[in-house]
């Protein structure tokens, strides 16, 4: 099916981590569900996650 394989294409995720490693960034950025996921669907998570975190560690002006 071209359209499983296209989004897995956009799942593709690099990351030079174990999914152990992983695991436990997850587990720090307290992200649910992190023991289901797959490494690909833990690196966005951890991505996601950090990125909310910088927008939220912005100083009031």
């Amino acid at each position: 099916m071209p359209i499983q394989r296209e989004m897995r294409s956009k799942l593709r995720y690099t990351s030079m981590e174990t999914k152990d490693q992983l695991l436990g960034v997850a587990k720090r950025l307290n992200i649910s569900g992190r023991w289901q996921m797959t490494k690909a669907e833990l690196v966005r998570a951890i991505e996601n996650a950090g990125a909310s975190s910088r927008r939220n560690r912005r100083e009031p002006r």
